[in-house]
């Protein structure tokens, strides 16, 4: 350890490693979405019936870990979204839980029956009140479903692997299933 401050060089050696894999991977993402666009304007779930300017938002619940309410502000033209939650945790130390993501909207699927499917990979931060202040990166992916054309909602499943950076370094580990309406914003 170091001067008290209860980081060690592994940590930092950790932290440093999963940012930058994380850096790489947002890029790469990035990339191959600016490499075609005739086959990301293909891939695009047309939401414009829904959005009278350049996004949709959403707000609905999530059950699992934590537990709560969910916002989602969705850009429509490029699959770039912004999701929140304030949850409760039941982790080891349960409190009030906070999270914020930025999420890309890999590719839009039209099933046979007209729903579509839309595997997502983001990058985020989470923040725990419990006995102890707890702040720490969380990288949630997942698969949300638009069931119906007519209908605004979205159903979602989402893993959140990440990990803990105060008070101290620890994994954590999130899961969650939901549901979110939708209106033009």
């Amino acid at each position: 350890m170091n001067g008290g401050s209860g980081w060690c060089i592994p940590g930092r050696l950790l932290i440093t490693g999963l940012f930058a894999g994380l850096l790489g991977l947002v890029l790469a993402t990035g990339l191959a979405a600016q490499a075609d666009p005739q086959a990301r304007e293909r891939d695009r779930l047309d939401l414009g019936r829904l959005a009278e300017g350049p996004a949709i938002i959403g707000g609905g619940i999530v059950v699992g870990e934590p537990s709560g309410l969910t916002g989602k502000l969705w850009y429509t033209e490029t699959g770039f979204a912004v999701d929140t939650a304030v949850a409760w945790s039941f982790q080891d130390n349960p409190g009030l839980y906070l999270h914020t993501n930025g999420l890309f909207h890999l590719a839009i699927i039209e099933t046979a029956g007209g729903r579509y499917l839309s595997p997502f990979l983001g990058a985020g931060l989470s923040y725990r009140i419990g006995d102890k202040a707890r702040v720490g990166l969380r990288v949630p992916l997942g698969l949300s479903i638009l069931p119906f054309r007519a209908f605004p909602a979205e159903f979602f499943a989402e893993l959140a692997p990440g990990i803990g950076l105060v008070p101290d370094t620890s994994p954590t580990f999130g899961a969650g299933i939901g549901m979110r309406f939708y209106m033009p914003f």
